[in-house]
C-alpha cells in the first residue's frame, strides 16, 4: 500500500510557495508612483526616437515676427522639439512636441532651445499629428515598447523583494 509521504511533502511545498506569492504580492501592492513613472520614461524613449523620424525635416529656416521681433525657426525644430513632456503631476510618460519654455529669437539650432508649437498647423491638427506621427512610432515600437516595460517591472519588483527579504532568483 502506497504511503502518504509524498502527498505531505506536496501541502508542504504549496504552502511555501503561496507564501512566497503573498509576500511578493505584498511588495507589488506598494509598486509607487515613482516606479510606475521611471518605468514608463525609460519605456518612452523608442517612441520618442521613431516620432523623430517620422516628422518631415525642413529644408530652410523660416520665421515669424512677434510684435516687432523676427523669430527664426531653424529647418529641423520641430523634429528636434519631440520630446518625452515632464508633465510631473501625471504618473504617465507623454510624447509630443513640446513648447519653447524661454522667449529667444532663433529656435532648433543646434544647442538651441526648440519650440513645436506649429506642429498643429503643419498637420492640419493635432489628431492628423497624431494619427501621421504618433500613432505610427507607436505601433513600429510598441514590440520593445513592451519588452522594456516588463524588463524593468521585473527589475522594480525586484530590488522591491530584496528590500523585504524576499529570495527571488
Amino acid at each position: 500500500m502506497p504511503s502518504n509521504n509524498g502527498l505531505g511533502n506536496s501541502r508542504l511545498l504549496n504552502n511555501e510557495i503561496e507564501a512566497w506569492i503573498a509576500k511578493v504580492e505584498r511588495s507589488v501592492k506598494d509598486f509607487s508612483k515613482k516606479d510606475r513613472r521611471s518605468i514608463l520614461v525609460k519605456a518612452s524613449r523608442p517612441l520618442v526616437k521613431s516620432a523623430k523620424k517620422k516628422v518631415p525635416k525642413g529644408v530652410r529656416a523660416h520665421s515669424r515676427k512677434d510684435g516687432e521681433k523676427r523669430i527664426k525657426y531653424n529647418a529641423g525644430n520641430l523634429r528636434r522639439s519631440i520630446k518625452r513632456l515632464p508633465l510631473r503631476k501625471s504618473q504617465d510618460a507623454f510624447v509630443g512636441p513640446q513648447f519653447a519654455r524661454k522667449k529667444v529669437t532663433e529656435y532648433g539650432g543646434i544647442g538651441q532651445p526648440t519650440d513645436g508649437y506649429y506642429a498643429a498647423m503643419l498637420f492640419g491638427s493635432a489628431a492628423a499629428f497624431n494619427s501621421r506621427v504618433l500613432r505610427p512610432a507607436l505601433v513600429e515600437t510598441e514590440a520593445r515598447i513592451k519588452a522594456e516595460v516588463v524588463k524593468a517591472s521585473e527589475d522594480a519588483i525586484k530590488k522591491r523583494a530584496a528590500q523585504r527579504g524576499i529570495k527571488t532568483r
